[in-house]
């Protein structure tokens, strides 16, 4: 087992800025980090990179775990896969900073192979998987788009922009597509694209900039209760002032996009605040009120103002307004790519009776593959929302489990041993 003082969980700018924050002041810190690079999407964001590399250059005398998964919350324990097994880590104080996914909105080819987010495009940059050999490749989106479609033609790639105007961010020379992406078709890989003009572009690589969720897995696992606010990207847990997550567990605290998607300085604020929270709960923060404050006034400076209003009037305890939401695609269009459940699936388990997303998932087995949800939970909630004419925040979440992400039986099975040898010692 390992323990800490404080255990962070996520190395986004959150995760970073907290880290850095609870070690300064003296605390014993662990950062656990899926990747097996620090950053998050702050690496793969122009602009926020250099953000990212500030933060890293704090974290002397922190413990950190790279490509390491944390799978289970259970009160102050972590359960971590690390090399095919299960570890432990306990600690007096967890801020949890898992970001937020970019999620792609299901439409007619989704499931190609070849069809990505943004931010996967920008991980197979930065991963060294694209060459000259790769695409031709679309990128459809905005700014960043635009300038994912100049870095993928830096890197020898046939590239295009599909986005109704040319951003600043695209390259002189790179192609630019108006219009509105209706398909992607292939056999097995995207081969090509079908616009709303009727316009058909070859294409091998297809990056589509996506709305981006907070990741509440491991916050709603521990018992906190989420609502649902479209500013900040979806559902968010609640925490108090103090970043503090409501539930059954005291010193569980949340930072970053996980509370809601900002900006990357924001995101480092909000983590800085949530540390310096847990210190001073924990005895160790010296001049506790000025720093706190001070960490409120720089969260609010770097918020863009509509969620950082949406925020503080959550943390307020205020409800956000009911919002139905809607995804409407043809019945054929999967919405689980993991079992292949199409939105004839779904409607036939509506019919039936099913009205929650755990009814769809025993009806049809939906959010029961690999990726446990993550993958199709926002569209399967947004096309119930609409179908049942239901807000979107009053439906019921699909239930929490551990493991929140695939692991190997091995893994589940040192993790129970390990479980039980820290109780046995704890008694």
């Amino acid at each position: 087992m390992i323990t800490a003082q404080i255990a962070v969980v996520g190395a986004g700018p959150a995760g970073l800025a907290a880290a850095a924050e609870a070690r300064a002041s003296g605390a014993r810190t662990v950062l656990i980090e899926e990747r097996s690079g620090l950053g998050g999407r702050a690496m793969i964001v122009p602009g926020a990179r250099g953000l990212a590399e500030g933060l890293m250059r704090d974290l002397g005398g922190v413990e950190v775990l790279r490509s390491s998964v944390v799978w289970g919350i259970f009160g102050h324990r972590l359960a971590v896969l690390r090399a095919e097994h299960t570890e432990t880590v306990e600690a007096d104080a967890i801020v949890l900073a898992t970001g937020a996914r970019e999620t792609l909105l299901p439409f007619p080819g989704w499931t190609l192979e070849g069809v990505m987010t943004l931010e996967a495009g920008w991980e197979a940059v930065r991963g060294g998987r694209i060459g000259s050999g790769v695409g031709p490749a679309v990128v459809a989106g905005g700014g960043e788009g635009g300038a994912l479609a100049t870095r993928l033609s830096e890197r020898g790639v046939r590239a295009a922009l599909l986005a109704p105007e040319r951003p600043g961010t695209l390259k002189e020379g790179v192609p630019h597509l108006g219009g509105r992406l209706v398909a992607a078709q292939g056999t097995g890989t995207v081969e090509r694209i079908v616009l709303d003009d009727g316009t058909v572009h070859e294409c091998g690589m297809l990056c589509v900039e996506s709305p981006r969720a907070p990741a509440v897995e491991l916050p709603r696992q521990a018992g906190c209760p989420c609502v649902y606010q479209p500013l900040l990207g979806g559902f968010v847990p609640r925490v108090d002032p103090t970043m503090a997550l409501h539930g059954p567990t005291a010193r569980l605290y949340a930072a970053g996009d996980v509370t809601g998607v900002d900006s990357p300085r924001a995101a480092a604020e909000s983590g800085r605040l949530a540390a310096r929270c847990a210190l001073q709960v924990l005895g160790l923060l010296a001049d506790p009120g000025s720093k706190i404050e001070e960490s409120r006034h720089r969260l609010a400076a770097t918020s863009f103002p509509l969620r950082a209003r949406a925020r503080e009037a959550l943390q307020a305890g205020a409800l956000p307004d009911d919002v139905i939401e809607q995804h409407d695609v043809s019945p054929e269009v999967v919405l689980c790519p993991c079992v292949g459940v199409t939105v004839a699936d779904l409607r036939a388990a509506l019919e039936e009776g099913a009205v929650t997303p755990d009814d769809l998932g025993r009806w049809t087995r939906c959010g029961v593959g690999m990726c446990q949800w993550r993958r199709c939970g926002v569209p399967i909630m947004r096309w119930l929302s609409g179908a049942l004419g239901v807000p979107i925040g009053r439906l019921s979440l699909p239930a929490a489990l551990p493991p929140v992400r695939p692991v190997p039986l091995s893994a589940l099975a040192t993790g129970e041993r390990t479980a039980e040898a820290s109780a046995d010692a704890h008694a």
